[in-house]
């Protein structure tokens, strides 16, 4: 219990008020609507390969939802959205932020419990923080319908990637890949993409 007590608090003010704050921006709804441009743009390039844009009533898991910027984004598109971050505090600014979406307190390395399951996953630089990624992606696995599919962004494995002390998986993107096919996912397409430089 003590040691998801320290792993949970690493996620909370300190971190969200600190080096999150210095890379993403502020708690605030000017910063979200910048975020929420940002997704559109991040959703325009997925939506090439997968349907996202044009899914509605379909479901969707979000993984590390931070303020709720992705997933507000994603019921504008019409789908039936549930987020979860494994932070107390990203979870109440998030509800806060959009009082109309479902936000859970929830560790993507533990199996999100729910009597239904996904049309679609989503982890938008989730994976890198995980201390067991193999796990964090399985459960993604595990909560997806027959045909479901995850979209998992995260970090290239530049040295400073590993700045943020919570990047402690920073893996290259055939180690993902690999990571992905074992757990038992197939068609596993990776692509290399940059949005703006640091990314």
């Amino acid at each position: 219990m003590e040691n998801k007590r320290k792993l949970n608090k690493k996620f909370e003010h300190d971190y969200f008020d600190g080096f999150y704050k210095s890379e993403v921006g502020e708690f605030s709804k000017e910063r979200d609507k910048e975020l929420s441009n940002w997704f559109k743009g991040m959703f325009a390039y997925v939506n090439r390969y997968v349907p996202i844009k044009n899914s509605k009533n379909k479901s969707i898991l979000e993984f590390g939802c931070a303020y709720g910027s992705a997933s507000q984004v994603l019921k504008d598109y019409g789908l039936k959205v549930m987020a979860t971050d494994i932070s107390k505090i990203a979870v109440e600014r998030a509800s806060k932020m959009h009082p109309d979406i479902t936000f859970r307190v929830h560790d993507m390395q533990k199996l999100f419990k729910t009597d239904k399951k996904f049309d679609y996953a989503l982890a938008c630089d989730v994976i890198e923080h995980l201390g067991k990624p193999e796990e964090g992606i399985k459960n993604v696995y595990k909560i997806l319908k027959k045909g479901g599919i995850a979209i998992l962004s995260t970090q290239n494995d530049f040295d400073y990637k590993i700045e943020d002390p919570t990047h402690i998986s920073v893996k290259n993107h055939a180690e993902w890949k690999r990571i992905c096919e074992q757990v038992g996912f197939s068609e596993v397409r990776v692509k290399r993409v940059t949005f703006f430089p640091p990314y």
